[in-house]
């Protein structure tokens, strides 16, 4: 996928704050693959719902979004689950790791049907990096919201989508941890030629290139 098209979108069942000074909302926004931005969104603006629009789970809004020139909406299910195996995908704002699986087994749950065996020393270079190689072999439900968080970012780098989307993903990360992560993330995505969007609160306290857009 080489675009993520956003034609005049905007919720359809609440006004989000500030609507008329977005610089998304009800405009014409185009990310291209490999470019990378940075969505400032304070609470009440529809940060989550547009994060969760464009990858597919939800049509409550108004206007069109496309990958390339194919209408989000207008894809039958299937075609938009299989889209989340190598076009896009999220890392929720609730990380949504299994509780009763391991740390390792969660991460892997990203490969789908490939041969597992040929990610792990990945897996284990980026937990490593991120300091939860540790805590590989245990189980979600045991570890800290941070440690989950950390996890989920390892999760969603070890076979990373056209288009990697987080939303707070940084939230509950002390500083360090968060330019360790962030630092991370922009290594893969150049690697494999990936768009990042992030949804974040406020912009980040380090410096960085990323396109800043205000929802």
């Amino acid at each position: 996928m080489d675009n993520i098209v956003l034609e005049n979108i905007s919720p359809k069942y609440f006004t989000p704050k500030d609507l008329e000074q977005s610089q998304i909302w009800k405009k014409n926004i185009t990310f291209q693959k490999g470019k990378k931005f940075l969505i400032v969104a304070p609470s009440g603006s529809g940060k989550s719902t547009l994060a969760t629009a464009i990858l597919g789970t939800h049509f409550q809004y108004e206007g069109n979004i496309k990958y390339d020139q194919q209408i989000v909406k207008n894809l039958h299910l299937e075609k938009i689950v299989e889209n989340r195996k190598d076009r896009v995908s999220l890392l929720f704002q609730d990380v949504r790791l299994i509780k009763d699986l391991t740390i390792s087994e969660n991460i892997l749950l990203r490969v789908f049907n490939q041969d597992r065996k040929k990610f792990i020393p990945l897996m284990e270079e980026y937990a490593s990096r991120l300091g939860v190689e540790s805590l590989l072999n245990k189980k979600a439900e045991n570890c800290s919201y941070g440690e989950r968080q950390r996890s989920a970012i390892v999760r969603s780098l070890v076979n990373p989508t056209d288009f990697l989307i987080y939303d707070e993903c940084f939230s509950h990360l002390d500083m360090e941890n968060k330019k360790i992560a962030f630092s991370l993330i922009n290594e893969v995505s150049q690697k494999n030629g990936s768009s990042v969007l992030f949804f974040e609160l406020n912009e980040f306290p380090f410096e960085h290139d990323y396109q800043i857009l205000h929802l």
